[in-house]
């Protein structure tokens, strides 16, 4: 059992706040962790970061959890003949006197002489534990003073969350949650950072949420936080693109060259055999070789001189011209579209595919845009940019070998020797591509509800405790914790109101 200590006070020190005492029963204090009681009167929170000093050093680290303890409800016989006879155990006995709570720490590194190094010390039972100094923090967590801001520090909320924008972009970031948690919203603040940059920023939007970047915030409730996170709300330049015939007002029209797909993003589209994929293969290597940019017209010829050529059965071949055929049908195809268009210093560049359309006609105008980026990319014909991919496990599912996957693969494998970035976001994590999520360096999860979504998770999560883990389905909406290349150390985060108007909240059902 713990035993209760005399520091009962909260004691003020110049700018640092006694927070209370090391103990050592039922756990002596090493390099990796320690127990601390909290002084009374004292609120402190799990994922807080702490200091104690060690003599020209400073040992840093980070609250796990919290237990409460009582010596008169330790006993449950004695609780129990209270119960039995009405009467509460406080009315008898000084139980508020007799109260303390516990505090774990895991410990996170020392900083000496200005210099971070790993945990290499161990504090003494009776040392001052103090909550974590700003400057020191915000150095030991690796948060750059001009940073993009998404937030404030829960815990050590006067900790603007400041992340580097190298690192978040070139290392791919995933931002992960439940319908409803703020994973959206999110989204949106990330974009605003990047836009102040004078960054380009592209999303494939399934969900025509994005338009909205173009207005300010005119949320009331929202307005009223502005000045709790020192933000204004304005709007930014944004363009909408719609693929050939699904255009709306005010937005731009994109086509898709034939050429610039495989063969195997025409078979999943033309939804053909494998037998006829061979055929399609085929002719399109034809093309490739004879250098030749085709239609659906050119392509079906091809098709037949290399059906002739290999010998291929006449049914296989009248199925494959059948299905070309349909390609003409779909109207996305014409000469195409120009990256320099559509990806510009401090634009938001919005592919929208809200409109109905096939999924598999879905996954191919992403790819093809992805395709496109990251090859002009890599010919620095566009500044670096990031790309975000709303409801990333339809374009990028587990199960099936899409060409947007391959795409979003390519770029979370090879994206940041070209400075392009890739944000994949999703609620249906165990239906997202392994591969995908475990090349994004960052990670910023909001509240995961499905147990079988957590379980796939945890592999590439980097948290310091399993501690973490188990808070992450009981978050509030909006409550993230953030971790990865982009912080030396997890951060739980409230996310900062937008300044731009949110356009996924969708319209109320009682106006």
């Amino acid at each position: 059992m713990q035993k209760k200590t005399t520091n009962n006070n909260t004691i003020q020190r110049g700018a640092k706040q006694d927070l209370g005492v090391i103990i050592c029963e039922g756990n002596t204090p090493n390099h990796l962790n320690f127990n601390f009681q909290i002084a009374e009167e004292t609120e402190v929170k799990v994922g807080e970061y702490v200091e104690v000093p060690l003599g020209l050093s400073v040992l840093v680290g980070r609250i796990s959890s919290i237990q409460s303890y009582n010596e008169y409800y330790t006993d449950p016989e004695f609780v129990k003949y209270h119960i039995a006879r009405g009467i509460t155990v406080d009315s008898r006995f000084p139980t508020r006197s007799s109260r303390w709570r516990v505090a774990k720490v895991k410990v996170v590194g020392i900083v000496r002489n200005d210099r971070i190094l790993p945990p290499e010390d161990a504090p003494e039972p009776g040392d001052t534990v103090y909550r974590a100094d700003t400057r020191l923090l915000t150095r030991l967590l690796g948060l750059p003073s001009d940073g993009l801001y998404i937030g404030l520090m829960r815990g050590n909320n006067a900790i603007k969350v400041l992340l580097d924008p190298e690192k978040l972009v070139r290392h791919h970031v995933a931002i992960l949650g439940a319908t409803g948690s703020g994973k959206s919203y999110a989204v949106g603040v990330l974009i605003e950072e990047l836009l102040e940059k004078n960054l380009p920023v592209l999303v494939i939007d399934p969900h025509g949420e994005y338009s909205t970047f173009r207005q300010p915030n005119k949320n009331p409730e929202e307005i009223e936080r502005c000045q709790e996170f020192g933000v204004t709300p304005k709007g930014y330049r944004a363009v909408t693109y719609f693929p050939k015939g699904l255009g709306k007002n005010g937005g731009g029209e994109i086509t898709i060259n034939m050429s610039d797909l495989d063969a195997y993003a025409i078979s999943e589209i033309c939804g053909m055999s494998d037998v006829q994929s061979d055929l399609l293969f085929l002719a399109v290597k034809r093309l490739s070789e004879e250098r030749q940019s085709y239609d659906a017209e050119t392509l079906a010829e091809a098709v037949e001189e290399a059906a002739e050529e290999w010998k291929f059965q006449k049914n296989t071949i009248l199925s494959t011209l059948r299905r070309i055929t349909v390609l003409k049908e779909l109207g996305i195809f014409g000469e195409g579209f120009s990256t320099r268009e559509i990806v510009k210093p401090g634009v938001l560049s919005i592919i929208d595919l809200s409109e109905d359309m096939d999924e598999r006609v879905r996954r191919i105008v992403a790819g093809v845009i992805l395709q496109k980026v990251f090859q002009s990319r890599k010919r620095n014909e566009v500044p670096p940019t990031l790309i975000v991919v709303e409801e990333s496990h339809r374009f990028a599912p587990q199960e099936t070998n899409t060409y947007s996957k391959r795409q979003m693969r390519k770029i979370a494998r090879e994206g940041r020797k070209f400075g392009l970035g890739l944000c994949i976001t999703s609620q249906r994590i165990a239906g997202l591509d392994k591969d995908i999520l475990s090349q994004c360096g960052t990670k910023i999860v909001f509240r995961i509800e499905g147990s079988y979504d957590l379980e796939y998770l945890k592999p590439y999560l980097d948290y310091s405790s399993t501690d973490d883990i188990g808070r992450i389905p009981l978050l509030p909406n909006g409550i993230a914790i953030t971790s990865g290349v982009a912080t030396q150390h997890p951060i739980i985060a409230e996310i900062r109101v937008r300044r731009t108007h949110h356009g996924g909240t969708g319209a109320k059902l009682i106006q």
